[in-house]
């Protein structure tokens, strides 16, 4: 006892900074345990992997600030194969079995909590909600706004903007050659535009208007939500995410919404009025979901829910039709057989661009529909992973048991490049989803692909826009098609690939992003010319 307090003495007696000294000691001991924990003892100990992420979280945030993650990713599954330990509590996955074990209806998981991290509104919308009893009912009331009449009613709509759309980028007061060819379209910020417009009429009854000509305060609107999820992202990659959720609801939000831009604040503005708003008999998205009740409860969505399910469907819409329309911009202005093929297709089954819509004959342009498929894999609407978490009783994955706690997912941009399933996984090729005796594809190599890929995720995770997204973008592409033709800008090569970019980035055939959790893309930079009918 005598030793004790005698000890006790000494510690009360050090300076500043001898207790100063102590305290770094006591972190940096306890850190060095911690490592040793996660190098060796860890349930993810013997996983494949780089050895500094093992014990550390900052290359998993190192590149996430470059907005090159998904590249990382997919280099470490060429190194190390099909399951790669990227943070010292997290695996990614190549393998087929790993995607239905993680993603399908029986997975163990639940939305891991960095999920929690960009809620906007009192109460999460079906996105962000991580309790998975909590997702099953919104997203039971969710899917009463994705019905075949709804879905109907939404393709009417983004014919109506998607042929002004196609005057504005073809009008001839643009025309800049003298065989015809408009000035340079930058199509990535054409197409934001033009889908924030759908979404809004679709979703509230009311364009943006940010595709018309004129001064628009929305217009900036994509840009904004990029630069957000730029600046969040990484935050959730890194070492101080749980402490960024632990800070949002005690202050952290407050100070967030002061220094929100004021186009931001416009845009929550029009979705709060929308919400407020009495509904009139136009069958838009936001009457569907104001008419949604729990089939089970029978309960509607609570003011709070309703914003949130509305901003989601906006940005989450927005992002995966916009990036997909740009990959397919990219490749087929720069695959001149595909161009042909498509474009063939498209004007010898329609007589008319008014005939375009959804429906049997548009479902019959087959290689348009592989066209589509194929972007959705070179240019995955999210091109890392959805991380899950593993829940009590643990989960076999691939085969694997995996401890409750432990973070899992497959990144899309890896699995479209696996070369195992596609073969020549680099090259935009539509025929691999074609059944052909010529090609020497068969149905069964098909069936292959498409359970092993799935852009739009299977599940309780799985997108309930995916009709609407899947008639928009071939509604958008036949009628564009039908109506102009179109070219790569010569010398222009935004978006490309250089061989300056590094390893997985070099090939100037190919569509380059940004990983944002979304995908932030640039490009491609094209030209228009009407057709002669």
């Amino acid at each position: 006892m005598s030793s004790l307090i005698h000890n006790l003495a000494r510690f009360l007696e050090m300076n500043r900074d001898q207790y100063l000294w102590h305290a770094i000691s006591v972190v940096f001991y306890w850190y060095i345990a911690i490592a040793i924990h996660d190098i060796f003892f860890h349930p993810l100990a013997r996983c494949p992997g780089p050895w500094i992420s093992k014990f550390s979280q900052l290359p998993n945030f190192y590149h996430a600030i470059k907005g090159d993650r998904h590249i990382w990713i997919w280099q470490n599954h060429q190194i190390y194969g099909d399951k790669v330990r990227i943070q010292p509590n997290e695996v990614v996955f190549l393998a087929p079995q790993a995607s239905r074990d993680i993603y399908g209806s029986k997975a163990n998981v639940r939305r891991s909590k960095s999920y929690e991290a960009w809620k906007t509104v009192k109460e999460a919308n079906t996105i962000l909600t991580i309790d998975p009893a909590a997702h099953a009912r919104k997203r039971r009331i969710l899917n009463q706004a994705f019905t075949e009449k709804s879905v109907k009613h939404a393709t009417e709509f983004v014919s109506v903007h998607t042929e002004r759309w196609i005057d504005l980028i073809s009008q001839e007061k643009d025309i800049t050659t003298d065989d015809g060819w408009t000035r340079t379209r930058n199509m990535s910020d054409w197409n934001d535009w033009l889908v924030f417009d759908i979404l809004g009429d679709i979703c509230f009854g009311r364009s943006f208007d940010i595709k018309e000509p004129g001064p628009n305060p929305i217009r900036v609107m994509p840009r904004l939500v990029i630069k957000h999820v730029q600046m969040f992202y990484p935050i959730l990659q890194s070492p101080f995410m749980k402490f960024f959720v632990w800070a949002k609801p005690k202050g952290l939000d407050y100070l967030l919404k002061l220094v929100t831009p004021q186009e931001v604040k416009n845009y929550y503005k029009f979705i709060g009025d929308s919400c407020k708003s009495e509904q009139d008999s136009r069958l838009d998205m936001f009457h569907f979901l104001c008419n949604a009740r729990d089939p089970v409860t029978n309960e509607p969505y609570t003011e709070s829910a309703l914003r949130g399910e509305a901003a989601m469907l906006i940005v989450a819409g927005s992002d995966s039709t916009s990036s997909v329309l740009a990959g397919f911009w990219f490749y087929i202005s720069r695959n001149e057989r595909a161009y042909r093929r498509l474009t063939d297709e498209i004007r010898t089954t329609f007589t008319a661009s008014e005939e375009i819509k959804s429906g049997p004959k548009l479902a019959s342009c087959v290689y348009l529909y592989a066209c589509i498929d194929e972007s959705l894999r070179m240019v995955p609407a999210g091109p890392s992973e959805l991380a899950r978490e593993v829940l009590a009783g643990g989960a076999t994955i691939n085969g694997e048991h995996f401890p409750p706690g432990v973070v899992v997912g497959c990144a899309p941009w890896a699995m479209g490049r696996n070369e195992l399933i596609f073969g020549d996984s680099t090259k935009f090729r539509p025929e691999r989803y074609i059944p052909s005796e010529t090609t020497g594809i068969s149905v069964e190599d098909v069936s292959r692909i498409k359970s092993y890929y799935n852009p739009f995720l299977i599940g309780p995770g799985n997108c309930a826009g995916k009709n609407i997204a899947m008639a928009e973008i071939a509604i958008v592409i036949a009628k564009t098609l039908f109506r102009v033709d179109l070219r790569a800008v010569p010398g222009e090569d935004l978006g490309a690939g250089h061989p300056s970019m590094g390893w997985g980035r070099r090939d100037e055939n190919q569509y380059q992003v940004e990983d944002a959790y979304i995908t932030v893309h640039e490009g491609p930079m094209l030209q228009f010319k009407k057709r002669m009918v």
